[in-house]
């Protein structure tokens, strides 16, 4: 069985642009990261160097009760399985792994968001294997 690590790693490899990638826990905190550098500079600009990880996952954790509020409970949409968000420097993808966990990717807006979104579920679905 691969480690999160690797998983994690090979998320990274498998998607052009990618920065970081992660785990979190609806408790805010990060559970794997790599590269594993917890902070870096980001210039805006650029989109470059490597987010804080610990910040996005603490503002995530926020951002996704919301969304399920909104969308899984006052739409009845149902659980919510991913969110994209794309900003200025960076696209930002969130998948749902257990009720517990989320993994995370952050990439530049030049990243094939279907092709991002497609290894993003598949690394899911190992993560929840782990972490079940």
């Amino acid at each position: 069985m691969r480690s999160l690590e690797a998983i994690l790693e090979g998320l990274l490899t498998q998607v052009d642009g990618a920065a970081v990638a992660g785990v979190g826990g609806m408790d805010g905190l990060v559970v794997e990261q790599h590269p594993a550098s917890s902070r870096a500079s980001v210039d805006a600009a650029e989109g470059s160097g490597v987010p804080d990880v610990a910040v996005c996952v603490a503002e995530l954790t926020t951002t996704l009760a919301g969304a399920r509020r909104a969308v899984a409970d006052a739409l009845a949409g149902g659980p919510i399985e991913a969110l994209h968000v794309r900003s200025e420097a960076r696209l930002v993808f969130v998948r749902h792994v257990t009720a517990q966990h989320y993994l995370l990717l952050v990439a530049s807006p030049a990243t094939d968001e279907g092709r991002a979104a497609g290894a993003l579920a598949d690394a899911a679905a190992q993560v929840r294997e782990l972490v079940a």
